[in-house]
C-alpha cells in the first residue's frame, strides 16, 4: 500500500479519555494539539498488537481488549497519506507513567472539545462519543493543514494483507479498510474450485466474527490458487521450489482460480454471504534452465501462489490468457463490483 499504517487509542476511566498533549518533541507535526495513544504499525505487526504496544510504551499501561471503532484514511497536500486504525480501550492495568511525548491526562468526555485539537480529529471524535459501531472516514487537509474535506467511505472490509487485491479494489474506486485474517489456512480434500471457496469464506468469517461488525459492513475474504495437471500449486518456501513449481509451468498451459467471499454483517439474524469462483487459464512460453533459475532466485516468487506474478517481470512468459485477468493477479475485481452492488 502507498500510505503509512498507524494507529491511535482512546484509553477510557470513569467517563474520561486519557488524551496526551503533544508539547516534548522537536519538530512534532502534532506539537501544541490533544490527541489520543498510538503511532507507526511496524513490519509484520498487527493494528491491535501495535495499539497494545505503543499504549505502553507511551503511557505504562497495558491494554486489555482494545475494540476498533474505526478506519480513517488522511490526504494531505502537506504530509505523507496515512492509514489510521482509532481504538478505544476500558479494560486495562497498571500505573499511568511519564510520556516522554508529552503530558496525560484524563480529560472528561464533556470536555474534549475544549481542547486543542485537529479538525479532523473532532470529526471521528464525535463518532466515537455517539458510539457509532464502526466508521469509515476519508479526511483530507490542504498544504497549510486545514481541514477541506470530510467523508464517509463505504464500509468494505478486505480480510487479506494482500497488497495486490487492495489496489485492484482502489483501481474501480473502492477504498477497503484492511483486517487481515489470522486464521490459520487448513486445507481439506475438496477439489480446487470448492477450496478456494471454503478459505475465503473462512479468512471472512473470521474477521467478520473477530470484530463482531453488525452495522452493515461488508467483508470481503479471497484466496488465489495455481492448478497444473490437477494439482493445486501454493506458495514456495524455498528458491527451489519455486524453481520446481516454473519448471512444472514453463510451455504448458494451467488454470488460477480465485475464491471470494462476501459477508454483509447485519444482527445474527441478518448477515447475508456469498461465495463464488473464477477460473482463468494461462499459457507461459517454454522457458529455459537459465531464464527458471535467473527469475527464481530473486524475491519475487516468495509470495506469491505458483511461484509467479503476471503483473511482474514474469510478463515476459505470459503467451496468453482465456479469462479475467485481474483474476490471475489476486481479484476478479470486475465480478466483485457486480456482486457488491448488491452488499454495499
Amino acid at each position: 500500500m502507498s500510505m503509512v499504517s498507524t494507529t491511535l487509542g482512546h484509553i477510557e476511566r470513569d467517563g474520561a479519555y486519557l488524551m496526551l498533549l503533544r508539547n516534548k518533541k522537536k519538530n512534532d507535526l502534532n506539537e501544541g494539539k490533544w490527541i489520543g495513544i498510538g503511532g507507526h504499525v511496524e513490519a509484520g505487526e498487527t493494528p491491535a498488537a501495535c495499539m497494545k504496544r505503543e499504549a505502553y510504551e507511551e503511557t505504562g499501561l497495558t491494554l486489555h481488549h482494545p475494540k476498533l471503532r474505526g478506519v480513517v484514511e488522511f490526504r494531505s497536500e502537506r504530509w505523507e497519506d496515512e492509514h489510521m486504525y482509532v481504538y478505544t480501550c476500558p479494560k486495562f492495568e497498571g500505573e499511568l507513567t511519564e510520556c516522554s511525548e508529552g503530558e496525560l491526562r484524563w480529560i472528561p468526555k464533556e470536555q474534549i472539545f475544549d481542547l486543542p485539537l485537529w479538525e479532523g480529529d473532532k470529526v471521528f471524535l464525535n463518532y466515537l462519543l455517539s458510539d457509532e459501531p464502526f466508521f469509515h472516514l476519508e479526511l483530507r487537509y490542504d498544504a497549510e493543514d486545514r481541514l477541506v474535506g470530510a467523508e464517509q467511505l463505504p464500509k468494505l472490509i478486505l480480510a487479506s494483507q494482500s497488497p495486490r487485491r487492495y489496489e485492484l479494489l482502489t483501481q474501480i474506486g473502492l477504498m477497503p479498510v484492511v483486517l487481515p485474517s489470522e486464521k490459520e489456512e487448513k486445507r481439506h480434500g475438496e477439489g480446487p474450485e470448492e477450496l478456494v471457496k471454503n478459505l475465503s469464506a473462512m479468512k471472512a468469517e473470521d474477521v467478520a466474527e473477530t470484530y463482531a461488525f453488525s452495522n452493515g459492513e461488508v467483508v470481503l475474504g479471497a484466496d488465489t490458487i495455481v492448478v497444473v495437471d490437477g494439482e493445486i500449486l501454493g506458495k514456495p518456501h524455498t528458491h527451489e521450489e519455486a524453481a520446481e513449481m516454473i519448471r512444472r509451468l514453463q510451455g504448458r498451459t494451467h488454470e488460477v482460480l480465485s475464491g471470494v467471499t462476501l459477508i454483509r454483517c447485519g444482527g445474527p439474524e441478518d448477515r447475508v454471504k456469498k461465495s463464488f469462483a473464477v477460473r482463468t487459464e494461462v499459457t507461459v512460453y517454454p522457458m529455459t534452465e537459465e531464464e527458471i533459475l535467473l527469475y527464481t532466485e530473486s524475491d519475487e516468487p516468495m509470495d506469491k501462489a505458483g511461484a509467479y506474478g503476471i503483473q511482474g517481470s514474469f510478463a515476459a512468459f505470459i503467451k496468453g490468457i482465456s479469462g479475467d485477468y485481474s483474476n490471475v493477479v489476486g481479484l476478479p475485481v470486475g465480478r466483485v463490483w457486480h456482486e457488491l452492488r448488491d452488499f454495499l
